[in-house]
Parts: C-alpha cells; structure tokens; sequence
C-alpha cells in the first residue's frame, strides 16, 4: 500500500471547492449581464449574492489557514516555491477584493444590496460619481486579471506538478488523486464544480437570447448590471443598430408638481418649486436610451411663508443668486417590476453634483403617462445650510422630494395644458 499524503485541513478543503466553484459561477454570469438579457436582473442579483457569500467564505478560509497548518510542499525550485506563494497569495486578495470593489459600487447609490433572501448593507462611501468609476474601474482590472491570468496559471501549475512532476501537490486538495493511474474517479471533483458552475449559471441566465422579430425589454437593473458588475468595453449590438427616436413627453400642468417636505425644530415644513422644466425621453421597452433632464428654478420654491421662503432662497440656503438652477440628469435606468423604476442620476446643487436615486411608479396610457415617485437627498452632501443651519438640530440633513407628472407625447395633437 502507497504511503498516505498529508493533505489539507477537510474543512479547508471543502471551503476550496466550494469558493472556485462560486467563483467559476459569478464569471460565467457576467457573460449574462448585458442590454440584451430580459433576466440579466435575475443575474445581476445572483452576481451580487455569491459575491458577497465568496467574502465571507474567504474570510473563513483564512482564519482556518491560521487554525491548521497548510501540509508540507513536495521538492521543487526555489522560484516555483515563491510563484506558487505570490499567486496563491494574489488569490487570496482577489477573494477578498473583488467583493469589497463590488460591494463598495454599489453602496455609492441608495438602491438595495440583495444578498439572497435578505437586504445587505451599504459601505461607508461617498454617493459620488467619481466614487462609483473608481471602484468600478478596480472591480473590472481585477476581474480581467483573475480571469485571464490567475486562473489560468493557477490550473496550469497544478496539471504541471500532477502530469510532468509527479508531486504531491494536488493531493493535498484531493487526497488518493495520485499521478498513476491517470484515469482516477477524484477528477470529478474539479471536473463536477466547473460543470455545475458554468451549468447554474447558464440556467439563471436562460432566455437572454432576444427573440426572433422582437424588441428587448431593459428589465430589471439592465444597465445597472453591466455598469456595476461586467463594465465591459464591448460595444453592444444595439449600440450601432439604427433605431427609431425614444419617445419624447411634454409636461402638463394640470397633475405636475415637484414637491420638498422636511421639518423645523420639530415642525413638519411642506414645500414646492412653481417653476421647472423637464426633458423627458423615455420608453419602458428601451430603458438603455432613455434619459431625463430636470431643470429647477430654486427662486420659485415656496412654503406658505414669505419670510421664510426668503431665508430658503437666500445665502443659507439655496443661494439662488449665486446658484438659479438645480439639474437633475438621470441616464440610466433600472426596471423592478409593476410599473416601477429607479432613476439612477446627477443632481447638481448649491454647486456640487452627486449621484441621486428616485424610485418611481410610471402609468401608460394611450397618449398620457402620470409619473409618482419620492426620494430623499441629504442637504449637507450638497453644502446646503450655513451658519446656524449648518448643524442638524434644527434642520435635518435629510429632506424629502416627492414628485408628481402628468405628460403626454411630444407627438400628441395639441398645446399642452
């Protein structure tokens, strides 16, 4: 009988498996998360779970790395020693940083964290823009180099000590999986976690073809997913196609508002902007070139006190003479089912621009769309409130918008209302 090879801690060899398969999964994912997959929600939302599973299971693996110790290594160079050192090392920041880059992408707008069943929360980052490509930009290097030179040198070394050295070294992952006989039933370890892997994934994501004659629908986080997690530099399809224009809705006065609400030592203030305008282009079918532009005139807001609005508009405050206008310019949005969406845009503000979310619930009909939907921005990201109101304790930093539209087609008959 051949002599036992001492392997790996079981749990720490389960944990292996377990982690290469999650991660062999989410890739094979990412290749679902484009435009033109109606179910790349159903991608996006398993991308972010199995992600933010991987940190925790690394975690664990690392802290059963300083419980057991790791199995001597077989004879080898010295330069392959350090190799296998560096790269086993690189692998264990990828497990950790690839989740935290993708973790922190999405905590820098306000839209939820799923993480399976439950709601996941946000890092402590700022809700910017420049915040948000920063670490998009990490998470996309690091997903290329994971999966176009980690992996494969990775396999690579293990089928060289398996195939031409002869070693020991995969048999401390699998133990009894020895160089002779070649043919050996512990192959399906590997071969199985691929396989079901690649397998999950193809099923999450079935039905991303676009049908024959149809049009695709941008459900569910369809921009969002590419922009978040793949950031892929291919152009799409579509991209190049010849379309017709995106439908273009003119406001009606009648049923559209833009509303404010927040509270003064405890009093509930309620408040609107008289003056807007809104630029909308925006089909539910065609949500990847849709976008709205808001334009607010911040010297019509009113509260039902003038000397308030005064103090509103003023240096405080708005600053209105230094700063006329807020923009709120959203290009991308995220489907969720029910006649509901999120806006993901930029509000520019007292001067600063910060990525905004605002939820709404959207009804068709015919020639006419109503539009009902809420958020809230935090006045002081915006440096919004000075002197005495620079604090919170009289004026949250919170403060809630609501907004209501009433819009037909810009290709309706007619003058607006």
């Amino acid at each position: 009988m051949s002599e036992s090879v001492p392997s790996y801690h079981v749990l720490s060899r389960w944990l292996h498996w377990l982690i290469a398969g999650l991660i062999v999964f989410m890739i094979a994912l990412g290749w679902g998360l484009n435009p033109g997959n109606p179910h790349v929600l159903a991608v996006a939302f398993w991308h972010k779970s199995s992600g933010i599973l991987v940190l925790l299971l690394s975690l664990v693996r690392i802290g059963l790395r300083f419980s057991f110790r790791a199995p001597p290594e077989p004879p080898m160079p010295a330069w392959q020693a350090l190799s296998a050192r560096v790269l086993h090392g690189l692998f264990y920041v990828a497990m950790i940083g690839m989740p935290l880059t993708g973790w922190a992408m999405v905590s820098t707008s306000a839209r939820e964290i799923p993480f399976f069943v439950f709601d996941w929360f946000h890092l402590p980052v700022p809700p910017t823009e420049a915040a948000h490509e920063l670490f998009e930009a990490l998470h996309d290097v690091g997903a290329k180099v994971l999966t176009w030179l980690m992996i494969p040198l990775h396999v690579a070394a293990a089928l060289k000590h398996h195939l031409v050295d002869r070693d020991t070294v995969m048999e401390r992952m699998m133990p009894g999986l020895r160089p002779k006989p070649l043919l050996n039933w512990r192959w399906l370890v590997p071969v199985s976690v691929v396989a079901v892997a690649i397998l999950a994934s193809q099923v999450i994501g079935a039905g991303g073809k676009k049908p024959a004659g149809q049009a695709v629908a941008m459900e569910p986080a369809a921009a969002a997913a590419v922009a978040e997690i793949q950031a892929s530099t291919e152009p799409s399809a579509s991209a190049s196609a010849e379309v017709e224009p995106v439908t273009r809705w003119t406001l009606q006065k009648t049923g559209t508002s833009l509303g404010w609400s927040t509270t003064f030592q405890g009093e509930t203030i309620d408040g609107a902007f008289d003056r807007f305008s809104a630029d909308i282009a925006f089909d539910p079918d065609r949500l990847e070139a849709s976008r709205v532009t808001v334009r607010i005139d911040l010297a019509s807001s009113r509260s039902g006190d003038a000397d308030r609005d005064t103090t509103v508009q003023g240096g405080q405050f708005f600053a209105t003479e230094q700063f006329p206008q807020a923009v709120f310019d959203a290009k991308r949005f995220t489907a969720i089912g029910n006649g509901r969406y999120i806006a993901h845009g930029k509000l520019t503000l007292h001067g600063v621009t910060r990525a905004v979310d605002l939820p709404f619930t959207l009804s068709i009909k015919g020639d006419r769309a109503t539009v009902s939907g809420e958020t809230v921005v935090d006045r002081t990201v915006f440096g919004v409130g000075s002197g005495e109101f620079t604090g919170t304790d009289m004026v949250p930093a919170k403060v809630k918008v609501v907004v209501r539209l009433n819009a037909a087609t810009s290709t309706q008959k007619g003058k607006p209302e």
